[in-house]
């Protein structure tokens, strides 16, 4: 797990993959102000960066689709009585509260949603939205980004892409997912993160099988949960310790 600034240059010596510490001591960095956090499905990166490092700041959270509209992220006019007011958006609000907002799957952001990340993104001297009204809107003090995605931030225009202080990739699940899991599952669920990336599981998965278990039996639950044929090679994997 790299730390790297926008520029492909790394900002810290490289920890090992599976060193949330060192991503939860990045996120309560006051310095931290722009983070890219990214890797498989199922590893709690939207967990760690809605719950860790906050130190009393307010956290924001938004999923973008490429239907999301950027006016529901700016802000836009709402009816009132015989009147229009403005109501703020989600980064908008983020901004004058200091607070962090998490950008989960930003990959999947319109072209209309990535342009106003591109003010938004800016360093702390010159980061500014300008609203439909002419209010132009500047971070408060502790403002923070934190997007999440499975994939690097390749896909992103390199000017975006340029403005994220750090890009961490996590390719561990986080202890605390881990620890909702019993012993058999857990270690399954390790066995799975050390396979090609598209065969590794997420947490999610294991969680489900879990819960399915208690009910339908664990054959059940392997084959509702990764299908048929997926979830027979498992069992039978699990069963002999090496899933």
């Amino acid at each position: 797990m790299a730390a790297i600034n926008g520029k492909g240059k790394k900002t810290a010596e490289e920890p090992s993959t599976d060193d949330w510490s060192f991503v939860e001591a990045l996120l309560a960095s006051r310095a931290a102000r722009t983070v890219y956090l990214w890797g498989p499905p199922g590893t709690g990166k939207s967990f760690t960066a809605c719950t860790s490092g906050l130190e009393g700041r307010e956290v924001f959270s938004v999923s973008l689709t490429p239907e999301t509209p950027a006016a529901e992220l700016r802000g836009l006019w709402m009816p009132k009585g015989d009147r229009f007011v403005w109501q703020d958006g989600v980064f908008v609000e983020a901004m004058r509260r200091g607070a962090r907002i998490v950008i989960n799957e930003i990959s999947h952001a319109s072209y209309d949603v990535l342009a106003i990340l591109h003010p938004v993104l800016e360093s702390r001297e010159t980061a500014r939205l300008t609203l439909p009204d002419l209010q132009t809107v500047s971070p408060a003090e502790g403002f923070q980004v934190v997007c999440t995605d499975n994939e690097p931030p390749d896909q992103l225009p390199a000017a975006l892409r340029d403005r994220f202080d750090c890009v961490l990739r996590v390719g561990r699940p986080h202890p605390k997912a881990l620890e909702r899991l019993s012993e058999d599952f857990r270690q399954s669920a390790l066995r799975t993160f050390d396979l090609e990336e598209d065969r590794a599981i997420s947490v999610r998965g294991w969680l489900a099988v879990q819960e399915i278990e208690k009910e339908l039996g664990r054959e059940a639950a392997f084959r509702a949960v990764f299908g048929v044929e997926r979830g027979e090679q498992l069992l039978r994997a699990s069963a002999l310790g090496h899933a």
